[in-house]
């Protein structure tokens, strides 16, 4: 190889912009010259220079390519978070986190209504696996027992504050309200508790742990 196109001759510089694969194209550039007497004769650094600007911007592309393939799955997005919240018409919460997970859950979600659906669409906001998460459904002997038929339309999903993981409660409420069907009541809750709320004694009747 010349000697003006030894890998020496492609040691970080200030045309690399930063780049650590600047040298490395610079290189497999080098070895795509046609051989012969002329490139031995050129003198200077203008080809290595050149080549590592050409390098350079390889090495860019390369990286955004890499970006890309991150932006296009949403728990590891952070550029085009604003692009998946626009497009799913979600507001934008406090944290990256949490901005992931509500965009999965949201896309994830289908408008059926099996515990199975709820628990799929709900995991990721839970920080947990889906089977994981907990769907009670009210019985039609229990509304039977407290004398009201409504309560055959209520439901929840109990996430124990106890078990490991980031969650996001409110999200999750949020999203139960969007894709429940709009003849029930559907509460995502903490404390296991609010399944003893009665119409008789008038003790807490709110759902607790919402």
């Amino acid at each position: 190889m010349p000697a003006a196109f030894e890998p020496t001759a492609f040691e970080p510089t200030a045309f690399q912009v930063g780049s650590v694969m600047g040298p490395a194209y610079a290189r497999m550039l080098a070895d795509l010259l046609p051989p012969g007497r002329l490139w031995r004769r050129v003198t200077g650094i203008l080809i290595p220079k050149l080549l590592l600007a050409s390098a350079d911007e390889l090495a860019r592309v390369e990286t955004r390519v890499v970006d890309l393939l991150n932006e296009a799955d949403p728990t590891t997005a952070t550029e085009l978070l604003p692009e998946y919240e626009r497009e799913l018409d979600l507001e934008e919460a406090s944290t990256i986190a949490e901005r992931r997970a509500r965009i999965v859950a949201r896309t994830i979600a289908r408008q059926r209504y099996r515990p199975i659906d709820f628990q799929t669409a709900l995991a990721p906001l839970l920080g947990q696996d889906a089977d994981d998460v907990v769907v009670i459904e009210r019985s039609h002997a229990f509304a039977v027992s407290i004398e009201d038929v409504r309560e055959i339309f209520r439901f929840f999903i109990y996430r124990d504050p106890n078990e490991p993981g980031t969650y996001y409660v409110e999200s999750a409420q949020e999203l139960v309200d969007q894709i429940k069907p709009s003849h029930t009541a559907g509460h995502v809750i903490e404390s296991i508790d609010a399944l003893y709320d009665d119409p008789f004694t008038l003790y807490d009747r709110d759902v607790l742990g919402a």
